[in-house]
């Protein structure tokens, strides 16, 4: 079994007010063993990376059947669609280069569920576990400066739900 599945999930982002036009864009969804509660999803367009945010893998699954989240991360079945068809994506931040702190997005149900079956093949739910040493010794690695003179830096584009 792979201990790291991904899938290109196409989406629509929301490009007006009260959902009044929405924008083609590409998502990879990733799933790691070695981060067994988190779904990494990229954003493309035109073939450069957008963004990046981390999701809560159960909340991403219980999302495409019910409203979900409270911070930065809010999922549910889209409104007005067939039931169960298209899953709504909000996702909160602070203001980038464009001055928007807010991004709608919606995906086929269908995508999103098939991407969590494989993901959950690799780590059933209710059966992730990490290694606190291993977590540790990334932090440190990952907050260290490279040379004495480096500042460590953290990527922007890299969000956790609150």
């Amino acid at each position: 079994m792979e201990a790291e599945v991904r899938a290109m999930v196409p989406m629509e982002l929301e490009t007006g007010e009260d959902g009044a036009g929405r924008a083609p864009l590409s998502a990879e969804l990733a799933y790691a063993a070695a981060d067994p509660f988190a779904v990494t999803m990229t954003f493309y367009c035109d073939g450069d990376e957008v963004t990046r945010w981390r999701l809560d893998r159960q909340q991403l699954a219980e999302g495409c059947r019910y409203p979900v989240g409270e911070g930065d991360v809010r999922i549910a079945p889209a409104p007005g669609a067939a039931r169960g068809t298209r899953v709504r994506v909000e996702l909160l931040g602070t203001p980038g280069p464009a001055g928007r702190d807010r991004a709608v997005l919606y995906a086929a149900t269908a995508d999103v569920t098939a991407f969590l079956a494989t993901a959950h093949a690799v780590v059933p739910p209710g059966e992730e576990r990490v290694c606190l040493d291993d977590l540790v010794s990334r932090l440190v690695r990952e907050a260290s400066p490279a040379s004495p003179e480096a500042t460590p830096t953290f990527p922007v584009e890299d969000h956790l739900p609150r």
